[in-house]
């Protein structure tokens, strides 16, 4: 009886050995920030510091915005990435639940208007002589064109990226126009303030020439209402060859754009 009672304390022992190792390798539950700005109608990937990729989510209004999971990415824990999608401009929140260690953390979530950011290169980046850069668009890095009914722009150039940050330093706040013209053109018109904190304001205007690709997606993201035609659907690249693309001045002065998945700095869009 005596010798029953000591392999069923050893037993006890070691299993409880198993679990405390088994805790010991579980993870915290943790994020890099606790505020995340998602565009409407677009995706925002919200993936955790660190975890141990079994989670459940807990999203506060989902007439604004959704959350999902996605497996089989490198540089999260264990694989797993969160992302949500923005449905309405608005504010809501997500819980998430890491079911190995039962913690929570929740998520303050603002779904923001829908946005195009154009990356700009000098014309010699494709090795042109004799090309400027036309005013204002001199050191200018990204461009962000909202889609409000008010046509907002935000002028950034590009600073120090950091894992937490994309570095954008905003430069100027402006609104835009575009209208369709013929053979993939397209009038592109900028109101600026002349100078920083003066309320006199001039207006630029240039010509915009971009391919199907980019007429359809500037239409369907910016609510032009041009009515382009659906795309090829054999094409798989989501990123428009930065050579079909560019923004002129003139003859002699343009600037080369590419659609850019740069993410607005958060803290800007109302």
């Amino acid at each position: 009886m005596k010798r029953k009672l000591y392999y069923l304390a050893t037993l006890f022992c070691l299993l409880a050995s198993l679990n405390a190792c088994k805790d010991e390798d579980n993870q915290p539950l943790e994020f890099y920030d606790s505020y995340y700005e998602v565009p409407m109608g677009g995706i925002r990937y919200i993936g955790p510091k660190s975890g141990n990729g079994d989670y459940n989510l807990e999203m506060e209004h989902t007439q604004i915005a959704a959350a999902g999971i996605e497996k089989g990415w490198s540089g999260v824990p264990n694989g797993t990435n969160i992302y949500v999608r923005g449905y309405l401009t608005g504010k809501t929140r997500l819980r998430v639940t890491d079911y190995a260690t039962s913690e929570s953390c929740v998520l303050n979530i603002k779904v923001v208007d829908n946005y195009e950011a154009l990356q700009l290169l000098p014309a010699d980046y494709l090795g042109e002589e004799g090309i400027t850069t036309p005013q204002p668009l001199q050191g200018v890095d990204f461009i962000f064109l909202i889609n409000t009914p008010s046509r907002e722009a935000y002028f950034f150039e590009r600073g120090e990226q950091t894992a937490f940050s994309s570095g954008l330093k905003l430069l100027v706040k402006g609104t835009y126009e575009l209208a369709q013209e013929a053979d993939e053109k397209v009038s592109l018109a900028f109101v600026l303030p002349e100078k920083e904190g003066n309320a006199d304001t001039k207006r630029y205007t240039y010509t915009l020439r971009c391919n199907a690709y980019g007429l359809h997606r500037l239409d369907k993201n910016l609510a032009l209402n041009w009515g382009t035609p659906p795309l090829n659907s054999t094409r798989t690249s989501p990123v428009t060859p930065p050579a079909s693309n560019s923004i002129e001045e003139s003859e002699t002065s343009k600037v080369i754009f590419a659609f850019s998945e740069i993410e607005m700095p958060v803290g800007i869009l109302p």
